[in-house]
């Protein structure tokens, strides 16, 4: 951006709930015989809905001098083939922050002819965790609860924005194949966009561009379009869909041509202007560091104190996308904020504490994968920070309450951020993490009496990725909510009872996550008179991955390397003795290692597993096959028991 530009763009406005405004009536296209008779679904046989037909509009346009407006409508249409179908009469539409949701309005037809308007007094707006606690979007959720095999849905939505960035545009409706998906834009002559169709190898983008009085419209077509699924370890469900990108590219004002974004350090000049207007008022903040910092002599120490202070003081809403809308000084004060302006505090904080540091904006992997040739605001999903000190960079984000200082939650580790230095975008690996950083100990000691009934002591020691998604789940919960939790982790699978539990600090991510119990169970088996059959492996493997479809629609994407160990020692009393113990096995694959052994001394029997994952993507379609097998195999030997005999 360049700084005679800097005054004609309005602050970005961030909001989480939104009033639908009733606009006029929708206008809804005639239904045809060959939509009321559809009984089948040829892009995906057996499926209960389908998308007839989703079409798009964007409008860009200038109000006046100082004010732009985007006006997105879109009109979607489904069929409801049969009972398992009903699921798409509940509809989620997903939006960036910055969107006002301006319209919504629907209806069901049923196969009878009758039409069943929506009720939009029962239009939900609010945020959707779809990551855990880590990872929100903003939602408006309704549903047509009249829906019947044979009935079809529809509905139209409006939603606007007083800028001139539009989100990407997904041709897709998650879960359901399309057979026609449409998109229009129209950009004001004054506006140069930016726009980049992504085709994928199996649907491509048919476009067609004209010159109107309004501007330059561009239309974008899919058809037949195969339904993208969210499965599990997938990559994001953004990186498999048929989208357009955009990114205004130049304004016309007075009749000179104004470059906005053409290349990433344009995307840097507007972070750093938003994160000027976010500084006009950060005395409060500034204040606050200096108190915490004082009397520190090391950066490092001093940026950690400022990092705890603001994960215990701060409560992150986690909604995604980068804007900077709200001062310094007002985040502070208001202890609630959106994960870039938790993160600009951060910063402000940390040069006022005279320590080196820099924004770094990614892109992470529950969102999707950054199209690095075309510069553009909408890809990037996460602000957060780098601190330079001397013995080498230290990425840190303030807005995530579990992860310890210097760590990082799971999606924001192995990809490539985009360090703003000024005006200039540098790019800046983020380290994957190692199996030191991402392990998982286990030890348990038990009993086991006369009537195959188990006691014993158990301590689980996490760290890394475990470890921060279970304090995700836990931190701001009532106690008794940290109970029923930590008490189903340790029981899960075991039908055990779980007593004298000590609840870890949730607090000070700098804190390992040790968990300690008194386990009761009666997980054992009679396999035959006098007879009974122990499994020692306890809860290890819902910690394993599982596959259970033949054939994946997507590629495979885990958290990343982790090390899990888990040791189980037995005490037998006198009078059960052991008649087999489970024989050792040993799998390697490139993508993981797995083995489990029993040992016997005296009345002691101990069985160590350990899992080890390598990787953290198979992005060979080809591969998955041998991947399910590798974890069928654990999952088969994760039923090992060991056969104990009664004398």
């Amino acid at each position: 951006m360049r700084k005679n530009t800097q005054l004609l763009l309005p602050l970005l406005l961030l909001f989480f709930f939104f009033p639908i405004v009733r606009a006029s009536a929708a206008d809804w296209d005639p239904v045809t015989d060959a939509d009321k008779t559809m009984t089948a679904n040829s892009l995906d046989p057996g499926a209960g809905a389908l998308v007839l037909f989703k079409r798009g509009r964007i409008d860009v346009t200038r109000v006046n001098t100082s004010l732009w407006l985007t006006r997105i409508t879109t009109y979607t249409r489904i069929k409801i083939l049969t009972d398992a179908g009903r699921d798409a009469a509940n509809v989620s539409i997903e939006a960036p922050k910055y969107l006002r949701v301006t319209k919504i309005e629907g209806r069901t037809i049923l196969p009878t002819g009758e039409t069943i308007p929506l009720d939009t007094s029962k239009v939900f707006h609010g945020v959707a965790f779809k990551e855990g606690r880590d990872f929100a979007v903003l939602t408006t959720s309704f549903a047509f609860p009249s829906a019947t095999p044979g009935a079809i849905i529809e509905y139209q939505s409006e939603q606007t924005e007083d800028w001139f960035f539009p989100p990407p545009w997904v041709f897709d409706t998650e879960g359901l194949a399309t057979l026609s998906s449409t998109l229009t834009t129209v950009v004001t002559p004054t506006l140069g966009m930016a726009q980049l169709p992504m085709s994928t190898t199996a649907n491509q983008i048919a476009i067609g561009q004209k010159q109107t009085s309004q501007g330059s419209q561009t239309d974008f077509t899919v058809q037949n379009l195969r339904p993208v699924r969210r499965e599990p370890y997938s990559v994001p469900y953004l990186d498999r869909t048929v989208m357009v990108l955009f990114t205004p590219a130049e304004i016309v004002l007075s009749g000179q041509v104004i470059p906005i974004i053409k290349r990433w350090d344009d995307v840097a000049e507007e972070v750093n202007r938003m994160y000027t207007n976010a500084q006009k008022s950060d005395k409060q903040a500034s204040t606050q560091a200096r108190m915490l910092t004082e009397k520190l002599p090391d950066p490092r120490v001093r940026a950690e104190a400022i990092y705890k202070y603001l994960q215990q003081n701060i409560t992150s809403t986690n909604v995604v996308g980068i804007g900077l809308g709200r001062s310094i000084d007002d985040v502070l004060s208001s202890k609630r904020a959106d994960p870039d302006d938790v993160n600009a505090l951060f910063l402000t904080m940390l040069k006022e504490a005279k320590i080196d540091s820099d924004f770094v904006l990614v892109a992470t992997q529950n969102w999707q994968t950054l199209t690095k040739e075309f510069p553009n605001f909408s890809q990037l999903s996460r602000l957060i920070v780098r601190i330079n000190l001397k013995d080498g960079p230290v990425f840190a984000d303030a807005a995530s309450a579990s992860a310890p200082f210097g760590d990082l939650p799971w999606f924001e580790k192995g990809i490539t951020g985009l360090v703003v230095k000024g005006n200039k975008i540098q790019e800046a690996p983020i380290p994957l993490g190692s199996l030191d950083d991402n392990t998982s100990a286990s030890k348990y000691t038990l009993q086991i009496d006369n009537d195959g009934k188990i006691e014993g002591d158990a301590e689980v020691n996490l760290k890394g990725v475990d470890a921060m998604e279970l304090k995700n789940d836990l931190i701001g919960e009532q106690n008794s909510k940290v109970q029923e939790v930590l008490t189903r982790y340790l029981s899960e699978g075991r039908g055990a009872t779980v007593s004298n539990l000590a609840v870890p600090e949730l607090q000070d991510s700098s804190q390992p996550l040790v968990l300690k119990a008194r386990l009761q169970e009666a997980d054992t088996d009679p396999a035959g008179p006098g007879e009974i059959l122990v499994n020692p492996w306890m809860s290890d493997p819902r910690r394993t991955p599982r596959f259970t479809s033949v054939q994946r629609r997507s590629f495979v994407l885990f958290h990343g390397p982790k090390k899990d160990v888990t040791t189980s020692t037995l005490a037998l009393p006198l009078g059960i003795k052991v008649e087999k113990l489970p024989e050792a096995v040993s799998l390697q694959s490139d993508l993981a290692d797995f083995s489990h052994s029993c040992t016997q001394n005296e009345s002691t029997v101990t069985c160590t597993r350990t899992f080890i994952l390598k990787k953290n993507t198979i992005s060979d379609p080809n591969g998955y096959p041998a991947i399910k097998k590798f974890f069928d195999e654990v999952a088969q030997h994760d039923q090992d028991v060991i056969l104990l005999r009664k004398q």
